[in-house]
């Protein structure tokens, strides 16, 4: 028995060293271009504005952003929109010659975070006519993406968001 309880101990101890050892030993990093970087889309368009010159606008829903902003939001569309001369209208207001559907979300860590946005816009029939996208960074990064995004952020989105929505109407 002692021989037996011996070659076991002895086993025991050389499989304990070998994964120890395994432990120890250098991890090979895969080397190579890395993952693909995407670049950001700039604008999708289904074509051109179906009507252009002097239209109305009507921002129907923004999906993604907490309530906090939602305001801020609405109010710095209406200020810009001012002055690219956009004419956005309430969305119970009939007549609107586009609706506007949006989607915002803050996306990061706690070392970088970027406001993302998408818009799409509908003819008077509900089809999609155009849509649009951006991003906006922030200047820090935080475990819940929104404590990093700041009013001026929202500022910078809706900028673009009525430059865009200009150009392709050529307003």
């Amino acid at each position: 028995m002692p021989r037996l309880t011996t070659a076991i101990a002895r086993g025991a101890a050389l499989a304990t060293l070998a994964l120890v050892l395994a432990a120890c030993a250098a991890v090979s990093v895969p080397v190579g271009p890395g993952p693909p970087v995407i670049p950001p889309k700039e604008s999708r368009s289904l074509g051109p504005a179906p009507v252009q010159g002097r239209v109305t606008f009507a921002v129907t829903t923004v999906t993604g952003i907490p309530g906090k902003f939602q305001i801020a939001l609405q109010q710095s569309l209406q200020k810009f929109a001012t002055t690219r001369d956009v004419a956005l209208v309430p969305y119970a207001a009939s007549g609107a010659t586009y609706r506007v559907e949006g989607y915002i979300s803050a996306i990061g860590d706690v070392n970088r975070v970027i406001l993302v946005y998408v818009w799409d816009v509908f003819d008077a029939s509900g089809n999609r006519v155009h849509r649009f996208s951006g991003e906006e960074p922030t200047h820090s990064g935080a475990v819940d993406p929104w404590t990093a995004v700041k009013l001026e952020t929202i500022d910078d989105a809706a900028r673009e968001t009525i430059d865009a929505l200009a150009d392709w109407a050529r307003v």
